[in-house]
Formats: structure tokens, sequence, C-alpha cells
């Protein structure tokens, strides 16, 4: 009996101990999988903002517009690109940038609210997908931008933060991913400062063609295909060319000449500007130098610079770079920026600005007239010459403000020891006006279009007074 004893209490025990351990088997696999659950979501959340980042917006937007019964227009989805980041955090620091970067998370979440979704998709890139509730595109935006701007609290940060939003409304078939595509594509087709986009059908189309240009672009440098043409700066006393803008041109093998107003705006959106710009400044710098080995008189070259290449690239080593490649002599060197890029990122441009004035480079402000006309840029930037943008230039002879206005800025550059071109003279009265307003320097059809390097060359050769293509 006492074996028989011995023996239950033993199965009992086993039994006990056996169903312990799958319960606590049990229990660990939901830890494991309740482990694994949130090391997936952690995955999925952006670290900054604590919203969902591009994969996370994504599943959960998918499994809204699946599992859901969402009609075609009862949702938006929003894309809100914030401008210029990269500016904020080299004007004010990483820290407020990032600040930034929060207020547009919380202004997204605001909207968003209990029944709708937003992610951080990109570094400066904010998805929003919401019930429009009867709602205008005009009245969500109205809404984000209060929310933004009132949590900003310094006036000088605000004023430099911006925004531009791609919208495309639901259509009843399209998944998440394909809703995005299309906001995003309203992102970069945006033209003319326009704050919001809204997709449109033929917007697809142009799309892909200008993709097509992108990639023919890349190839078009790779290829040879870009080639630098030049028009001559003419100086009013002596008719001498005293300088040359580089222009770039692009024969295509198939569609011929491509303006530089067809294709240089998608070169800006899709980042090759930058490349463009590399190329170009050190064409010109080769090309100068052949034509001092040839020895024909010295002419500066004035070459232009995008803003993305001020914000993306170090402009400085660029041009040490180009100057050390070719040779070039860098009192020869001219580098254009326009008054808009200027004023835009005045701290950081004048500080750029300078370095590269201190190798001996000359620095010209373009289009000057047209943009905010500040003295604080002439001030704060090493500007050695002022080119009168061709709208003042135009009607110089037929209108009396714009000869007055161009007679103030002529004066303004003198007493600040500038160089002024005219630029867009195309006839003998305009000609003869800017001289007697003073202006040192002409730039225009009057004189000659932009021309390929083998042209100019003649024109360098012959004596002065005859050689200008006027």
């Amino acid at each position: 009996m006492k074996g028989v004893n011995f023996l239950r209490t033993a199965v009992i025990i086993l039994s006990i101990v056996s169903g312990a351990l799958l319960i606590a088997l049990g229990v660990a696999v939901l830890v494991i999988h309740a482990l694994r659950r949130n090391a997936k979501r952690n995955t999925q959340i952006d670290k900054m903002t604590g919203l969902l980042n591009r994969d996370g917006f994504m599943r959960a937007g998918n499994e809204i517009l699946r599992h859901n019964k969402v009609l075609a227009g009862d949702y938006a989805l929003f894309v809100f690109d914030v401008d210029h980041l990269g500016m904020v955090n080299t004007l004010f620091g990483v820290e407020r940038g990032d600040s930034v970067v929060r207020a547009f998370a919380g202004a997204v979440k605001s909207l968003a609210g209990k029944t709708g979704l937003c992610g951080r998709v990109n570094t400066d890139d904010f998805a929003l997908l919401v019930k429009l509730q009867g709602e205008e595109i005009s009245e969500v935006i109205e809404r984000f931008s209060g929310y933004l701007y009132s949590v900003i609290p310094e006036n000088r940060l605000r004023d430099k933060v911006n925004f531009f939003a791609g919208v495309c409304i639901y259509d009843g078939a399209d998944d998440i991913y394909t809703l995005y595509n299309k906001a995003n594509l309203c992102l970069m087709t945006k033209r003319g400062g326009l704050r919001v986009t809204e997709f449109t059908s033929d917007m697809e189309n142009r799309m892909v063609e200008n993709e097509l240009l992108r990639s023919e672009m890349s190839e078009a440098l790779e290829k040879g295909q870009f080639e630098l043409y030049y028009q001559p700066k003419v100086s009013f006393k002596t008719g001498k060319i005293l300088g040359v803008e580089a222009l770039i041109r692009w024969h295509h093998p198939t569609k011929g000449f491509v303006p530089p107003t067809d294709f240089i705006p998608i070169a800006e959106e899709f980042g090759i500007i930058t490349r463009i710009d590399e190329w170009g400044l050190i064409t010109a710098c080769r090309q100068g130098k052949k034509w001092m080995d040839k020895g024909l008189p010295p002419v500066k070259i004035s070459v232009n610079m995008s803003q993305a290449q001020f914000q993306r690239t170090d402009v400085y080593a660029s041009v040490v770079k180009a100057l050390e490649e070719t040779g070039f002599d860098p009192h020869y060197l001219e580098i254009e920026v326009t008054e808009t890029m200027a004023m835009l990122d005045a701290e950081h441009m004048a500080e750029i600005l300078s370095k590269i004035h201190s190798l001996g480079v000359s620095i010209s402000i373009d289009d000057f007239g047209t943009g905010y006309s500040s003295l604080s840029s002439l001030k704060t930037i090493p500007f050695d010459v002022l080119k009168i943008d061709r709208s003042l230039v135009c009607d110089v002879s037929e209108n009396d403000t714009s000869r007055r206005i161009t007679g103030a800025i002529v004066a303004m550059g003198k007493a600040l020891r500038m160089v002024v071109l005219a630029e867009g003279v195309e006839t003998d009265e305009q000609n003869r006006l800017l001289s007697e307003i003073g202006c040192d320097l002409a730039q225009g059809y009057y004189y000659s279009k932009p021309c390929p390097a083998s042209e100019i060359e003649t024109m360098l050769i012959l004596p002065v007074g005859e050689n200008t293509a006027g």
C-alpha cells in the first residue's frame, strides 16, 4: 500500500509540475510574441516625432483603405514638405531645426484626430490620410498652417519656415502606395510658388515626360551633349569685350536644341542642377585657361550658381577644385547669384561668398531691381558687379519711372564702388541712354547673342570697336 500511495503522490506532483511548466511555456510564448510585436511596432515609429514612419504609415493606410468602407471622395492624402529645412538647420542650429520638425508633426497629428492617419515619411515630408467630412482642401491647409505657426514661438524662425503640400483625393480604387505617389507627384510639379497642388489626370503624363527628360539629362552629362555658350559683356566707353557670361545649351540627339527654360526647372526639381552647376563651373574655367594660353585678351568669365548648389554642396570647395584642376586665374572668374538668392539666406550666403571672394574671385549680383532690392545684402556680401535686370532695361527709353529707377541703381552701385552692368540691351536708344546714365557694361542682343567659344575667340582678336557683333 505504501508503494501505491507513493506512486500516486509522485504522479500528482509530476502532473502539477508539468502543468506549471506548460503554463510557464505558454506565458513565455505570449511574452515572446508580444516582444516581437512591440519590436516590429517600434521599427515603424519615427523616433524624433513619435509618428509612424514611412513603412508604418503605408501599412496602416492600406488597412484603412482595404478594410473600412471608404468611398471615392471621402478621404484625401496630403503630403506636406518642409521647405528649406537644411537652411533652417544652418541658420538656427540643428536643435531649432528639430523643433520645426516636431511642430510639423504636431500640426499633422492635430488634423488627423482620432480617425485620420499621419506619419513622417521622409526627413522633411509628412503624410496625412484624413476623411474630408465636407471640408474643402483649402480649409484643411488653413487649419494646418494656423497650428504650425502658432507653435513656432520665434518670429525670426517663423519667417524662415514655409511648406508646400501635394494632395490627392481617393478615387475609390487606388491603394495607399498609388495614392501617396500621386500626392508626391504634386510636390514635384509645384510651380510659381503655389503652396498647394492638387493631383490632376494630366499631371501623371507630364511627370512621365519629365522623368524621361531627367534620365536623358544624366546621360547628356556623361555623353557630352551639353555645351557652354558665352555672351559678351561690353564696355560702354570703348566697345571692348571685358567679360563673358557662360550659358548652358543642350544639343539633344533626337530633339535637337532644347532651350534651358525647358530643362533647367526639371533639373532643379530632381536635384540634377547641382551636377550641371559643377560641370558648368569647371568647363568655363577650362575654356578661360585655353583662351589665356592662346594669348587672347583676358576676359572675365561669369558662371551662374543655383540656390540648390549653395544649399546642398560645398561651393567654396567646388570653386577651389575648378581653379586648381584647370589652372585658371581666379581674378578672371566671376560667380553670379541672383538678388533673391542673396536675401533668402543672407548670413549663410555672406559667409560662403566672402570665402570665395578671398580667393580673388569676383562676385556679381544678378537680376537686381526685381526682388528685395535690399541694401543689407549689398552691405554684408562682397559684391563687385551689380547687374540691372532686363525688365528695367527693356523700357528704359520709353518709361520715365524705369529710367529714374535705373539711374538710382547706377548711382548706388557707383557709391558702393561696384561695376554696374545693364543686361538685355537690344536697341540703339537703350544703349545710348544707359551710357548717359553711367552704366559701365552692357550685355544683350544689341552687341551679341550667346555664342560658341570659337566665335568669342574671333571677337576677341578683332580690333577695339570691331570686336562685337552689334
